[in-house]
């Protein structure tokens, strides 16, 4: 598959209504624009055999704390799934791969209740059955927690001045975590100063999220920074546009100054 094609699939499956959106094959189709090797069908039929047989394996089971310690049973301990420690900041780590994003796709496939939860700084997953309870999984590192557990690691990555609020720990739509991934592999290559790529990730967020936009003004930089002055002028105009007056404005207007003056 070229980036090319990839790009358009993903087009093509962000048309799809948020409840029938497939997680997994949206997250596969943002990896083949960056590997064109990877083939999304061959990593869906693996997806959807591991999802049959983790149905399988819980089958009748209902107490949530047991279908959480079988599931992580299957796919900690038995298919070795865990985050990469060591290359945490390898882009590879914001796809599929990313075994938060797997975990929610076998366990969908599984029927489990389980949805991506965006706490900032740390991506979870939470099981959450209509009859009772809640249960946070940190897939990334393969464990369980509670939502004084999840505050207290909220606390330990950014101190005192971030407040655990209820909302923090409300799952996001699915829209939202591509846009997480992509936000992710964005400032992965800003910071290593790969503005092709950034521009990639970005043209993708807009895909994702057309209304987020502080992405006009992000994508507006990253096209002044490669020269790119027309398109950095509409970018940075359609942000001004949307938001008259925010905290930045007063840049984004000083850098819309300098693209008028070039362009004309």
């Amino acid at each position: 598959m070229t980036p090319a094609e990839a790009r358009d699939a993903l087009t093509r499956l962000l048309q799809t209504p948020e409840k029938d959106l497939d997680l997994a094959e949206a997250a596969l189709l943002i990896a083949a624009e960056e590997y064109p090797e990877l083939r999304p069908a061959v990593y869906l039929n693996q997806i959807a055999r591991m999802g049959t047989e983790l149905k399988q394996r819980i089958r009748a089971e209902v107490e949530p704390h047991r279908v959480v310690e079988k599931t992580n049973t299957y796919m900690f301990e038995e298919l070795q799934f865990k985050g990469n420690r060591e290359e945490y900041y390898d882009p590879r780590n914001s796809f599929l791969n990313e075994v938060t994003v797997l975990y929610v796709a076998v366990g969908e496939r599984a029927g489990l209740p389980v949805r991506g939860v965006g706490m900032p700084g740390h991506f979870l997953v939470k099981y959450a059955p209509a009859s009772s309870g809640e249960i946070f999984i940190d897939a990334f590192s393969a464990r369980t927690l509670t939502r004084e557990e999840c505050a207290k690691m909220l606390t330990e990555m950014y101190g005192e001045e971030v407040k655990m609020r209820p909302a923090l720990l409300e799952p996001s739509t699915k829209r939202q975590i591509l846009s997480r991934i992509l936000n992710n592999l964005k400032s992965l290559y800003l910071s290593r100063g790969d503005l092709p790529r950034a521009l990639s990730a970005s043209d993708r967020i807009m895909l994702t999220d057309p209304h987020l936009t502080s992405e006009w003004r992000d994508r507006g930089m990253i096209h002044f920074q490669m020269h790119h002055d027309a398109e950095a002028l509409a970018d940075f105009t359609r942000y001004l546009a949307v938001r008259p007056e925010p905290e930045d404005a007063a840049r984004v207007k000083q850098l819309r100054g300098q693209l008028i003056s070039r362009v004309n």
